[in-house]
């Protein structure tokens, strides 16, 4: 905290003094993580594999209230060792993967760890976190797969699951959809609002909230908390746990777009649909667009649709796709 300041000021009636509120700075650190766990990819409405980039990993992660804040972070193991972690802005983390569980287990097993910070304002600490032998919370699965396989932007996406075994009742769920490295839609973290819990089975994703023509990843995500310290590091809390993560691959549908590359030749109109391949798209026209009528239908397996109509066959004013 920084000292209060004062100033000297001339009144008629002689001389006051006023003084500014406190200025308060936030910690260095915003909290800090430890987490074991498994990393799948559901490929089918009952299938999942393991995913075989992070399969079964350890991550430790110290976040920042803003940017270099914290000049040097390492994590002591139970069994002793240190290893250092990486400088990223603004976190600190560090990742380590395994094939399998008890091969994560070997090199990083139950005990005490100890977080080692050197911070530019707050001065050094070493913040130990329990981490008792727990297992990791049941695999999540996304119960309609289907249904994200091809999304309509333009209505809310309703989210189903379960799990491999009934969750313990602490257990803490979240959801969250990614386009490459940015989010687009996540369920509160633990300890806001409207966070998840064990009993949760579905979510609902608004009406535009995903951009049509995309694969997004989506990820179904329980974890355990097993361990907290709010006391060594003032105002900063660190927590423990286990988790379980199961990602999917979410597609967006693309809507019919109509393109007109030129007017009529010879007696016929072509008009382009760029839609999704193989699916039906009705070709529909409207003198004063209160009533449509079906002109073609087309289910190539293409994204370019070619709808070649004689000028004679319509007089209307206006086209439109539809894709029942």
């Amino acid at each position: 905290m920084k000292p209060f300041t004062a100033a000297v000021g001339l009144a008629l009636s002689g001389v006051f003094w006023f003084s500014s509120p406190p200025v308060i700075r936030a910690s260095d650190v915003a909290g800090y993580s430890l987490l074991k766990g498994q990393f799948l990819i559901q490929t089918g409405p009952g299938q999942w594999i393991t995913d075989p980039l992070f399969g079964y990993s350890l991550l430790a992660s110290v976040e920042l209230t803003d940017f270099y804040l914290v000049t040097n972070a390492s994590l002591s193991l139970p069994g002793g060792g240190e290893v250092a972690m990486d400088d990223l802005g603004d976190s600190w983390d560090y990742l380590d993967t395994f094939s399998t569980l008890s091969s994560l287990n070997a090199d990083y097993g139950w005990g005490n760890y100890v977080f080692n910070l050197s911070t530019v304002n707050d001065g050094d600490y070493s913040c130990e976190l329990r981490f008792p032998s727990t297992p990791l919370p049941p695999t999540p699965h996304l119960v309609n797969f289907a249904d994200v396989q091809a999304v309509l932007t333009t209505a809310p996406l309703v989210l189903n699951w379960d799990f491999a075994a009934p969750p313990a009742e602490g257990d803490f769920v979240q959801v969250y959809i990614n386009l490459g490295h940015g989010e687009v839609f996540s369920t509160p973290d633990v300890g806001m609002p409207g966070a998840l819990d064990a009993t949760a089975r579905f979510v609902t994703v608004p009406a535009g909230t995903l951009e049509p023509g995309n694969i997004y990843s989506l990820t179904l995500e329980i974890t355990r908390l097993v361990s907290t310290n709010a006391t060594t590091y003032p105002e900063v809390t660190g927590v423990a746990g286990t988790f379980s993560s199961t990602s999917i691959d979410l597609i967006t549908l693309m809507p019919p777009i109509l393109n007109l590359p030129s007017g009529p030749t010879n007696g016929i109109m072509t008009i382009e649909v760029q839609a999704e391949p193989g699916e039906t798209i009705i070709l529909q026209s409207s003198d004063l667009l209160d009533t449509w009528r079906n002109l073609a239908t087309n289910s190539q397996d293409s994204v370019i649709r070619v709808f070649s109509i004689p000028v004679g066959q319509t007089t209307a004013a206006f086209f439109r796709a539809y894709q029942p």
